[in-house]
């Protein structure tokens, strides 16, 4: 009679393999150091994957759906028609801050993932939740626009990268932290920078009159630094949420992130 396949098996070796692959990265890591550190045989890595590269995939796949789950729980339809500016930035807040604690949880895999640790073959995964943060993220700008939230004339398509871009950037600051930043204080500070700009409100009026008096360069006459080569503006590398100012639901959905990404 055939042994019975220990349930738990699975999660131990995935969670085991995800420490490797965040310390040694995919190319450098051996099944036997993950069969070792779960305390499994090889024969039980075998039963369950093929090879170490079919268990990172999993490991990904687990990680990307749930940075997806952020993204599609920030539907525009959640927003009641009722609901003002100041509530709908709160609880686009409290998401956001959800959201980076969630990639703080993760940091090992999601550096692993944004840094060049990792298969070159599920680059493609990661940029399709840039992608679709970046639309979702436009989206919420139009319906703002339309409530009266922002100016008349913005333009949503470089909005989107902005925003999109900012926090990119805080993601990745975030997982090269050897210590927890205060999270809270620092979505609070992007959320100062997109709502209020950098300049003092008594020289805004004027900088803004002046720019506005500027024609924008075509964008194919804009030369590469030197030493560059030109691309085109794409949105960022790590799934993003729509930032604190954007309208949403003041009470959203909310389906709690799991401390860790395979378990």
């Amino acid at each position: 009679m055939a042994r019975p396949v220990d349930p738990n098996a699975k999660v131990e070796l995935l969670r085991a393999a995800e420490a490797v692959f965040v310390e040694r990265g995919l190319e450098r890591a051996r099944v036997e150091e993950i069969t070792a550190r779960a305390g499994r045989s090889k024969g039980s890595f075998y039963l369950h994957f093929e090879s170490k590269e079919e268990a990172f995939r999993h490991i990904v796949e687990a990680m990307v759906a749930r940075l997806a789950s952020f993204i599609d729980d920030m539907d525009p339809s959640c927003c009641p028609v009722d609901a003002t500016q100041p509530e709908v930035a709160e609880a686009w807040f409290e998401r956001e801050v959800e959201l980076f604690e969630f990639l703080w949880q993760n940091r090992g895999l999601t550096r692993l993932l944004l840094h060049g640790g990792g298969s070159a073959q599920f680059g493609h995964l990661v940029d399709a939740i840039a992608e679709r943060a970046r639309e979702r993220t436009k989206g919420w700008l139009a319906l703002g626009m339309s409530r009266g939230y922002y100016r008349p004339d913005l333009d949503v398509e470089v909005a989107s990268v902005v925003v999109a871009g900012a926090y990119d950037r805080i993601a990745r600051t975030l997982v090269r932290q050897d210590r927890k930043p205060d999270i809270r204080a620092w979505v609070r500070g992007v959320q100062r920078v997109l709502l209020g700009g950098l300049l003092d409100p008594r020289l805004a009026g004027a900088a803004l009159a002046q720019n506005s008096q500027v024609p924008d360069p075509p964008v194919s006459h804009v030369a590469p630094r030197p030493g560059t080569t030109a691309s085109p503006a794409s949105s960022s590398s790590v799934p993003s949420s729509p930032s604190s100012h954007e309208p949403g639901g003041v009470r959203l959905a909310k389906k709690r992130a799991p401390r860790r990404s395979t378990g």
